[in-house]
C-alpha cells in the first residue's frame, strides 16, 4: 500500500531561492514507493516563482501553495517580528486546522537540505505526542542562553526544541488545541520572547515531545551528528549563501548548481559584505541586549502563563 507524506514549509517571495534549493534536495532522496505532498504555506510569493517551484513535481511529488493571509490578517498586529523572524513562521500554527485531511505531517523551515528519504522522518512512531523534534543546540552553548530557557521561558534548558524541523501529531494538535491555545497566550498575553513561535510551540508541546537525534535537524555547529547526517539546517545567521565557512555549507552548494535561481544566490554571496557581517554581528549584539531586557519583564511565559495558567489549573 502506497504511503502519503505530507509536507509544509513557510515561505515569502523573498526566500523563494533557498526554498528552490531545499526542495531539490529533497526530491533528490524520495521513495518511488511513496507519494509526497509538499505545501508551501505562503503570502505573496509570484506566480513566475510559484511556476518554477512547481517544476520540481513528478509523478509521485507534488507541489501545493496555500495562501495564508487571510487567516493572519486579523491577528497580524499581534505577532512579533524580531531578528530573523518574518510572519511566515507563524504560519505552522495554523497546519492543524486548515488541512483537516492530515492527521500527521513534517513542518521544514526553508534553510534546510535533505539527506535522505523525508519518509524516514515521516515514519516516526509518536504515540500521544504532539511533535517530535530535535532539542535546541543553541541553548546549551552559552550561559546566558541556557538561563533564558531555564528562568524567563520557564522549562528546563534540555527540553528546549528546534520547531524548524518537525513530525507534527495533528490529531493530538486537535485533541488538544493547540492553535487555540496558541492564541489565546498571543492575545491574552502577547509574551516578551525572543523568537516567539518556537518558544509558544515548546510551552504548548512541554512533555509532549519525542526527541530525535540531531542527525535530523544538525545545525552548522562542529560537533559531529548523532548517527548519519540526514538533514542540515542553516539556522539564524549561519548562512552559506552569505558565509563560505559555514559548516556543512557544502551540501547546499552541491543543489544550488541545479536550480534555476543558481546564479542570483551566488550574487548573493559574492555581494555579501563587510558591512553585512557587521550588520549581523551587531543583530545578535541587540539579541543579547534584549534578553537582558526581558529578565525585567512582567510579560514573560515563566511569570505569567506557568504561574497563573498551569499553576491554578
Amino acid at each position: 500500500m502506497r504511503k502519503t507524506v505530507p509536507i509544509f514549509f513557510a515561505c515569502n517571495d523573498r526566500y523563494v531561492p533557498y526554498l528552490d534549493v531545499a526542495i531539490i534536495s529533497l526530491v533528490s532522496h524520495v521513495s518511488k514507493e511513496n507519494d509526497y505532498i509538499i505545501t508551501i504555506l505562503e503570502n505573496e510569493i509570484s506566480d513566475a516563482n510559484q511556476k518554477i517551484l512547481k517544476r520540481h513535481e513528478t509523478e509521485n511529488v507534488s507541489i501545493e501553495f496555500f495562501d495564508v493571509q487571510k487567516m493572519l490578517d486579523p491577528i497580524k498586529s499581534k505577532l512579533p517580528d524580531m531578528f530573523y523572524f518574518s510572519v511566515a513562521a507563524y504560519f505552522r500554527l495554523f497546519i492543524e486546522t486548515s488541512f483537516p485531511q492530515y492527521d500527521k505531517a513534517i513542518y521544514l523551515d526553508s534553510d534546510v537540505i535533505l539527506l535522505s528519504d523525508i519518509a524516514e522522518l515521516y515514519d516516526t512512531e509518536l504515540g500521544d505526542n504532539l511533535v517530535a523534534a530535535v532539542y535546541e543546540q543553541n541553548t546549551d552553548r552559552a550561559p546566558m542562553f541556557t538561563e533564558y530557557v531555564e528562568n524567563i521561558i520557564g522549562i528546563p534548558y534540555y527540553t528546549y526544541f528546534n520547531s524548524g524541523v518537525m513530525v507534527m501529531n495533528l490529531k493530538e494538535f486537535r485533541r488538544y488545541g493547540v492553535q487555540e491555545r496558541f492564541l489565546k497566550m498571543l492575545t491574552e498575553y502577547n509574551f516578551d520572547s525572543l523568537a516567539p513561535d518556537q518558544e509558544y510551540l515548546n510551552v504548548i508541546c512541554h512533555g509532549r515531545v519525542k526527541y530525535l537525534p540531531n542527525c535530523w535537524n544538525k545545525h552548522s555547529f562542529p560537533e559531529p551528528p548523532e548517527g548519519e547526517l540526514k538533514l542540515v539546517h542553516y539556522a539564524l545567521s549561519n548562512k552559506p549563501w552569505h558565509y563560505a565557512e559555514t559548516i556543512n555549507g557544502e551540501y547546499f552548494w552541491s543543489y544550488a548548481k541545479e536550480s534555476e535561481f543558481y546564479d542570483s544566490i551566488l550574487e548573493d554571496f559574492n555581494s555579501f559584505s563587510d558591512a553585512d557581517r557587521e550588520r549581523d554581528r551587531a543583530a545578535f549584539g541587540e539579541l543579547v541586549k534584549s534578553i537582558e531586557a526581558i529578565k525585567s519583564s512582567d510579560r514573560t511565559f515563566r511569570k505569567l502563563w506557568f504561574k497563573k495558567e498551569v499553576q491554578h489549573g
